[in-house]
């Protein structure tokens, strides 16, 4: 479930980033296995309907690892290396995507996309903002935006995602600044450092 949060702010991440840091974790499959656990009892419980209170937690490292090994065949084409940071109500978003596939989606719209025409191949990317959760639905204000070593303004990733997500699903592309259902009926999201609860 905060996998695909993650997701979604990753797969809106088409553009953020300073030079890559050294990964806060490393990589497990028995942390990829204990989320994986996770998010089969949660379905299990949607399933069943049980109204019982509950929060359940998973870590910073569940989620990484999570992202990189068991959901790796996922990610969107041309997004690898992704580490996410949980803080405070608030989520980082680190990893390379590879300008010149964004650059094919983005060109669909007609003309060059700023910062972009001067890159190329795989280019470190992050976005940092705050997440605000309540009554089942969440919402992120994006509050930073990098590519390689250039801060863009909010408003470049708004236009980029908007390019770069639209199908025939989503003929409009993905809206980072709209509020989104929290999956699997949960009530509530809230990050810590190092971690994510989720409250039924």
């Amino acid at each position: 479930m905060v996998a695909g949060l993650v997701l979604a702010a990753v797969t809106a991440a088409g553009a953020q980033s300073m030079p890559t840091a050294p990964r806060t974790g490393p990589l497990s499959w028995d942390q990829a296995n204990s989320l994986t656990r996770k998010l089969q009892s949660i379905e299990k419980r949607r399933l069943e309907k049980t109204r019982k209170k509950q929060t359940v937690l998973f870590t910073q490292g569940e989620v990484n690892s999570y992202l990189n090994l068991t959901y790796a065949e996922k990610l969107p084409k041309g997004l690898k290396d992704v580490e996410v940071r949980l803080d405070r109500d608030r989520i980082q978003v680190k990893g390379l995507v590879n300008i010149d596939r964004v650059k094919g989606k983005v060109g669909e719209r007609g003309g060059g996309f700023g910062p972009l025409a001067f890159l190329s191949g795989d280019v470190p990317v992050e976005i940092m903002g705050k997440l605000i959760s309540r009554d089942g639905f969440g919402t992120i204000q994006w509050e930073t935006v990098y590519l390689s070593s250039m801060r863009l303004p909010v408003s470049a990733l708004e236009q980029l995602v908007l390019s770069a997500t639209k199908n025939e699903a989503h003929p409009d592309g993905f809206d980072i600044h709209a509020p989104f259902r929290l999956p699997y009926s949960v009530d509530r999201l809230r990050l810590e450092p190092g971690r994510a609860l989720l409250d039924f």
